[in-house]
């Protein structure tokens, strides 16, 4: 334990690592001890495991409401504070990593800079009180210890060399499990290869026509179990039937697969592939990539990625440490390895002087498309590239944010086309130049109001769907058990995203041992759950925008262990949030008392905003994703 000097200051800043036992504390914190304390961290059963040991002597302060307004205010100036690190450390090494991303589903840089602003504004504005920190960022702590010593704050560390101890195997770990990952990539990759050489026949001996890609389109997209319908034919359920509508125009149309973007077991590869293959649609990318190109995605990271190396203060804030913690995590990180393919793919078909009509992909501007436009920019591969906008543009999130210097660094893409006007509307609000609305190719056919003469049922359907962030999903089944958990009068469906594993281990912390009975784990899709139900509780996913379409109510859960990207926070009008349990209980009663009539009035209000966000599909909507050939590139 460190004990600084004692100082005019009354408060204290009581430390602690969230791996250390809470037991360790005890001396600290007693019941009549007046002390606040804050949960500061990403995985909610950790934070249960502390409620339960410390709530009866403190009251946890819930950081919800006070963490979404820390990423509102801070917003701007980090996406700017990222763009000139990106303006200093311009390189492959730095566009491949997470950090230039901003993807607060793999980098916790910006959730951990909230939580710093949020805990320094407490000690500076309430210098009576206590705070006890449950921390667990190694970087955050080292962040805020650097803050209390600088600022005369008196500081105790709990159980200092335990929290030290665990945040060096943390780190053993982490790139323990980064060369264990890596060859889990080395596998995939073989996999894949195996089954593109079987199923591209005489392609896979070398026999390709060098160059013959003039008027062909070359589609990234993800492969998924669902990627195959009823009839065992191939279906794209982010492209739709635009791959259709382009070989009406005469381009043969060409997928192309790396292993970032399989969501699907190795034994399903064949079956899924093969449908694309016998069409003459499966583009030999098994020959567009050596050995040697993987050895060097595999050491790239660790020579290349340590960026940035100076970091310089975001606002007042000192976050050298949190950003030393982010960098080693992109080192060792599979995924930037397995972004390094694209890279390297895009480097192989020039070799090979393949040239494209276009490359098409989805846009969330993720790091393996940075790597892939950079790339075919570089080797000049493509005469143009288009991005879909597939998804909605989620409330501060930054990866479709870039500033100024990354506009001109040759990572994005041509041209986006948008799924509705209001999703282009934005992306040129934030600075794109070349922006069209091509229509809800993943929502076609649109989604239609429900019958509501189904409302009103004596035992209400809820459903809650989760998104594809565990931390997340937990905390949102933790709050839906805390409000449901005894209300035996409703029936609560659990949708799992398909890209998330959730198990029993996962349920029984956030369900206190058991899933109540009146809870069911759903396997059908969204798609043919929302007909069924009176209201949809979700957090940060774009089902809200499916279910509104269908004239169904949503409730989002605000969240205290991830930054909220709430669609519906560009539509302030249609938004009910809560940022409790208790306060998901009461919405949720408002919501399911609604009249017919009120339900009527509130349905005129949604039908013009949904218009917005699903432009419809049609011929016209199509032609803008055949680019004219005078398109310029940035």
């Amino acid at each position: 334990m460190n004990v600084s000097p004692a100082t005019t200051t009354v408060s204290k800043l009581l430390l602690v690592s969230a791996k250390s036992s809470p037991s360790r504390i005890n001396r600290f914190v007693q019941p009549q001890t007046d002390c606040n304390w804050i949960y500061a961290g990403h995985d909610i059963r950790l934070r249960i495991h502390w409620e339960k040991h410390l709530d009866s002597a403190q009251i946890r302060h819930n950081m919800a409401n006070e963490l979404q307004q820390a990423a509102d205010d801070l917003s701007d100036d980090f996406n700017e504070w990222i763009d000139n690190l990106g303006k200093n450390h311009n390189s492959l090494g730095w566009w491949i990593g997470q950090i230039s991303e901003k993807n607060p589903f793999v980098s916790l840089l910006y959730f951990h800079i909230c939580y710093l602003k949020i805990i320094i504004d407490k000690l500076k504005r309430s210098s009576n009180t206590n705070w006890l920190i449950v921390v667990e960022s190694h970087g955050l702590r080292r962040a805020l210890i650097f803050y209390a010593k600088d600022s005369d704050i008196e500081l105790i560390e709990i159980d200092r060399w335990s929290s030290d101890l665990n945040a060096l195997k943390k780190s053993c770990t982490s790139m323990i499990y980064g060369l264990w990952s890596r060859i889990a990539l080395v596998r995939s990759w073989l996999a894949l290869c195996r089954v593109m050489r079987e199923l591209c026949g005489r392609h896979a001996q070398g026999d390709l026509e060098v160059g013959d890609y003039k008027d062909t389109v070359l589609i990234h997209s993800w492969l998924r179990d669902d990627s195959i319908n009823d009839r065992g034919e191939f279906v794209d359920r982010f492209f739709g039937i635009l791959p259709h509508h382009l070989r009406k125009k005469g381009y043969e149309v060409k997928y192309f697969f790396l292993p970032l973007t399989i969501i699907v077991r190795q034994s399903s590869l064949y079956d899924l592939l093969k449908p694309l293959a016998e069409s003459g649609r499966l583009f030999p990318s098994h020959l567009y990539l050596k050995f040697i190109d993987l050895l060097k995605a595999l050491f790239f990271p660790l020579i290349f990625c340590w960026l940035p190396r100076h970091v310089p203060k975001f606002r007042s804030y000192s976050v050298q440490h949190l950003v030393a913690e982010e960098r080693l995590s992109q080192v060792w990180s599979s995924r930037t390895s397995a972004v390094y393919l694209y890279y390297a793919f895009a480097n192989r078909l020039s070799k090979d002087r393949s040239r494209f009509n276009q490359v098409l992909a989805t846009f969330e501007n993720h790091t393996w498309e940075k790597s892939l436009y950079l790339g075919m920019r570089q080797y000049d591969v493509a005469d143009a590239l288009i991005g879909y906008q597939h998804t909605p543009l989620h409330w501060n999130y930054h990866c479709c944010s870039p500033k100024a210097f990354e506009f001109q660094a040759g990572v994005l893409p041509d041209q986006v086309v948008c799924t509705g006007s209001i999703w282009a509307e934005e992306l040129l609000r934030r600075g794109y130049t070349s922006v069209c609305v091509g229509g809800a190719l993943r929502f076609d056919p649109l989604p239609t109001i429900t019958n509501i003469d189904n409302r009103g049922n004596d035992k209400p359907t809820i459903l809650v769907a989760s998104n594809a962030g565990e931390s997340l999903t937990l905390e949102v089944l933790r709050k839906i058990y805390l409000a449901f958990g005894k209300d035996t009068d409703k029936k609560i469906w659990i949708k799992i995203h398909p890209h998330l594993h959730i198990d029993n281990t996962h349920y029984d912390s956030v369900f206190n041992g058991q899933i109540p009975q009146h809870f069911h784990i759903m396997k059908e899709s969204v798609a043919e759950l929302l007909p069924q139900v009176d209201l949809l509780i979700y957090s940060s996913t774009s089902v809200c925008l499916e279910a509104l379409s269908m004239g169904i109510p949503v409730l989002s859960v605000v969240p205290e262990t991830f930054i909220d990207l709430d669609d519906l926070r560009m539509f302030a009008h249609l938004r009910c949030a809560a940022a409790t349990h208790q306060d998901l209980s009461v919405e949720t009663h408002k919501i399911l008392m609604q009249s017919s009539d009120e339900h009527l009035d509130w349905l005129s209000t949604i039908n013009e905003s949904m218009k917005m966000v699903f432009a419809p599909v049609t011929p016209t909507s199509l032609e803008t994703f055949i680019v004219n050939e005078g398109i310029s590139e940035k």
